[in-house]
């Protein structure tokens, strides 16, 4: 019960993420676009990242600022360069998240990510850094935190299942009975409306509730639980990128030439196929597979706002290794897409987002509802001569 809580207060928050993110982090997040001035050129803009931080490799670059506002700010990801041979490996970089005005190339900050406290001191521009790690894993080394919220995730997922039939009525007629588990009694005892209400709300919201169950598994379990299960009904792509025997620091392919590949495919891609794209998201180097991953926003998206419109592409001689839109996919990558967009509150629009916000604090009121309602049963089980209402009388 605490876990799910804690999933579900920190969801209701990352709901809200980059509002709160610029909200809390102004300096960081928002910048004031010059009268008349246009984005600088994101080649440019990542140079003088690389000029700025030479300690850190820049292999990932916005082609568009953080969000979709015109006064948004243009985020870079750095990692350590590699230790030469027989050296001794590069220390560790002061922060790892970097913010640039996309307008005059300033630099306005960065910060570790995910990191809240440190040295006695608290970073308050790792708030919601720090809400994503609970909320993902529970702020525990990110391997064993993932795998642990996937166990409870699986166990939520089976509780759904067990909670409905635990509200069926044991005597006929069947609907009739059943219809009063979705109603609070009124003039009922303290414990009997609080059984009530547990109950209610469970049945009200159950759908919404094994979406974000199952969708957690997918998660946090794709691999061990969620694809070999949904495999036995639908089918996947193989999507797996493999990887080098080691990482490729130097592709022969430059960032331009990519870039030039991944947007000449992607244009092509929507004459043949008649979508519509709508910006360019990112290009991101990654070493351990020797491949970019070009990415943009086109009318293929199952969500509203997260680009996942992806082409990769091999660094080693600009062959394109795959090319991915969501509503192109085979049946399971399509579910899942759709499964992580209701997730995050990325599809329906803005009500929907407020909807997924509400379910977390929903969710944390199921979790202390039915802990509530244990310990009073426990407490009347070990003192019988106290009474508790039955639940199961009306």
């Amino acid at each position: 019960a605490l876990f799910l809580s804690v999933a579900g207060l920190t969801g209701s928050l990352l709901a809200y993420k980059n509002e709160l993110e610029a909200l809390i982090n102004p300096r960081l997040f928002v910048v004031e676009p010059p009268e008349g001035a246009a984005l600088l050129d994101p080649f440019v803009l990542r140079a003088k990242v690389e000029a700025r931080f030479s300690g850190g490799r820049v292999d990932y670059m916005p082609l568009s600022p953080s969000g979709a506002s015109t006064q948004s700010s243009a985020r870079f990801f750095l990692w350590p360069h590699p230790a030469a041979a027989g050296a001794s490996p590069a220390p560790p970089l002061e922060m790892d998240e970097v913010f640039f005005d996309p307008y005059t190339g300033d630099y306005l900050g960065g910060r570790k990510w995910g990191v809240l406290f440190e040295g006695g001191v608290f970073y308050r521009e790792n708030l919601m850094p720090f809400v994503w790690r609970l909320h993902e894993a529970l702020a525990l080394p990110h391997r064993w935190g993932k795998l642990f919220m996937g166990v409870i995730a699986l166990v939520w997922t089976l509780d759904c299942f067990i909670g409905m039939v635990l509200t069926w009525p044991g005597k006929s007629p069947f609907f009739a009975k059943w219809k009063l588990a979705w109603s609070i009694k009124r003039g009922a005892s303290a414990f009997r409306r609080m059984f009530d209400l547990h109950r209610s709300l469970g049945l009200w919201f159950w759908l919404l509730l094994l979406v974000f169950a199952w969708s957690s598994v997918m998660l946090n379990l794709r691999a061990q639980v969620y694809q070999p299960l949904m495999s036995l009904a639908l089918r996947f792509d193989d999507r797996d990128i493999r990887h080098l025997p080691s990482p490729d620091f130097e592709p022969r392919i430059g960032w331009r030439a990519a870039h030039a590949i991944g947007r000449s495919l992607l244009h092509s891609a929507a004459e043949q196929r008649r979508m519509e794209v709508r910006s360019e998201d990112s290009l991101w180097y990654r070493p351990a597979l020797g491949a970019y991953l070009y990415r943009a926003s086109t009318d293929m998206d199952i969500g509203n706002h997260a680009a996942s419109s992806d082409i990769w592409i091999d660094g080693r001689n600009g062959h394109v290794i795959s090319v991915n839109f969501d509503r192109k996919a085979s049946q399971g990558n399509v579910v899942s897409g759709w499964l992580r967009g209701l997730h995050t509150g990325d599809v329906f629009g803005p009500y929907y987002r407020a909807l997924v916000a509400l379910l977390g604090v929903l969710l944390a009121t199921l979790c202390v509802s039915g802990a509530w309602i244990w310990w009073k049963k426990r407490v009347a089980k070990a003192n019988p001569k106290r009474t508790v209402t039955s639940p199961g009388r009306r």
